[in-house]
């Protein structure tokens, strides 16, 4: 990501350390993703990955009905504890834990002193009293990017780093000396990979739009809709929510769109696919953690599951934001580009099922069921009434998720990588020589 801020195109967030004060609830969304005053936010907030789980998506009925793979279905309880967690929710409790705090050193951060914002114009909203100082250009000797000057060259700017063969070698070794105990996970992998990704995936949004739209700028953002009207008005035992989508789409004429990226991770677990009694044909047999690629066709669709994070995320960039751009990006296959409109029926909807599961479950400190909301625990006057409403919305969000706008799919050799030193693009396995 630090790579990404010097692109020429990208409006990168100051560091923490030159937020010197909050003037307005919404300042906090330029706190970056990466720190810890971003994290601090999330506590007694329901914010995008806490959505569908406090809707009921990941229950067993409602996941059945939308498509979304048991794998994924793991209930709501993370919602329901994180909803029970205090929350900031004044200006002044917002500047002393997230400013004053961090100037007394009370709260550990995780600021790295040794980043810097590159020179670019932040273009910051008019009502912010964020100084933006420090900017610094780097150095000849550390440049990121070039310009492009060639219309032979596919991309608005040319990566300068490459990876060599003795990074790759560290790379290697140092993977090799991981304790086997503390191994990761086959699905901790698979989400380390798009969390690794995720740069890569707005880049080619960056380098898609920028053919296609120019004047188009991509601008990093943090928890945004804390000056939302309803979370100004909220009390202490209402509803908060907030939205951190990976980036703002701003447009040559004023227009904003969300940007959200998922990265398909191309590996899978041997062990999910080969049978036991052929492992030990294969070198299998003391070695389940292995892997291989593969990776399904795309469909132009939107995962159920992420249209809540979609909704909100407009929700909370406020009324000027009309719509999402999604990039469902593969290893080996290029990415997906898709379009979701904002659908003003579908957010009230969503508001009123959240602020039930807030009122029904977390302000009376009862678990919820499994399956609530598909089978309602409400007085037998307005079950029915409550029920045939909740399957409805269920009904409507599969319906808007598999009617998003295609807008272009983006083939494997225009998604812009790190290459190596030998010009090559590198290896997805790191036992595999450049």
């Amino acid at each position: 990501m630090e790579h990404l801020r010097e692109h020429p195109l990208f409006i990168p967030l100051p560091i923490p350390d030159q937020i010197t004060h909050l003037k307005y609830l919404e300042d906090v969304r330029y706190f970056r993703q990466d720190s810890w005053q971003w994290d601090a936010l999330h506590s007694g907030r329901c914010t995008t990955s806490q959505v569908a789980p406090a809707l009921g998506f990941l229950e067993p009925m409602a996941a059945k009905a939308l498509g979304i793979p048991r794998s994924l279905q793991k209930g709501c309880m993370g919602a329901f504890h994180r909803f029970k967690k205090p929350a900031l929710t004044t200006l002044k409790e917002m500047n002393n834990v997230l400013i004053e705090a961090k100037r007394g050193n009370s709260i550990s951060t995780h600021i790295d002193k040794t980043s810097h914002t590159p020179n670019h114009d932040v273009r910051l909203d008019a009502k912010t009293s964020i100084i933006h100082e420090g900017q610094q250009n780097m150095g000849k000797d550390d440049k990121i990017w070039t310009t492009n000057t060639s219309h032979k060259f596919p991309f608005k700017a040319k990566y300068i780093p490459q990876i060599s063969k003795k990074m790759q070698g560290e790379k290697f070794k140092k993977l090799l000396s991981i304790d086997p105990q503390l191994e990761k996970s086959p699905m901790a992998i698979r989400m380390g990979w798009g969390n690794a990704q995720e740069a890569t995936a707005i880049l080619t949004a960056l380098n898609y739009l920028s053919k296609t739209h120019p004047g188009v700028r991509i601008r990093e953002v943090g928890m945004c809709g804390a000056g939302l009207e309803f979370n100004a008005t909220v009390g202490n035992h209402e509803l908060l929510v907030g939205a951190s989508p990976d980036a703002v789409i701003e447009y040559a004429n004023g227009t904003l769109e969300a940007l959200e990226v998922k990265n398909h991770c191309p590996f899978v677990p041997m062990s999910w696919f080969v049978p036991r009694k052929r492992r030990s044909s294969l070198k299998l047999k003391n070695n389940d953690d292995a892997f291989f690629i593969r990776e399904m066709p795309l469909t132009s669709s939107v995962p159920p599951l992420y249209l809540p994070q979609l909704m909100m995320e407009m929700m909370c960039l406020g009324p000027q934001c009309k719509s999402a751009i999604m990039v469902r990006q593969t290893a080996t296959n290029g990415a997906m580009i898709l379009r979701l409109n904002r659908d003003k029926e579908w957010i009230d909807e969503m508001m009123y099922w959240l602020k039930r599961f807030v009122t029904d479950y977390v302000n009376e400190d009862k678990p919820p069921p499994d399956n609530f909301f598909w089978n309602c625990n409400t007085p037998e006057i307005s079950k029915n009434d409550d029920e045939l409403r909740y399957r409805s919305f269920v009904k409507r969000t599969k319906e808007l998720a598999d009617g998003v706008e295609f807008v272009d799919h983006v083939g494997h050799s225009a998604i812009q990588r790190v290459l190596s030193d030998s010009k090559n693009t590198l290896p997805l396995f790191l036992d595999q020589k450049l």
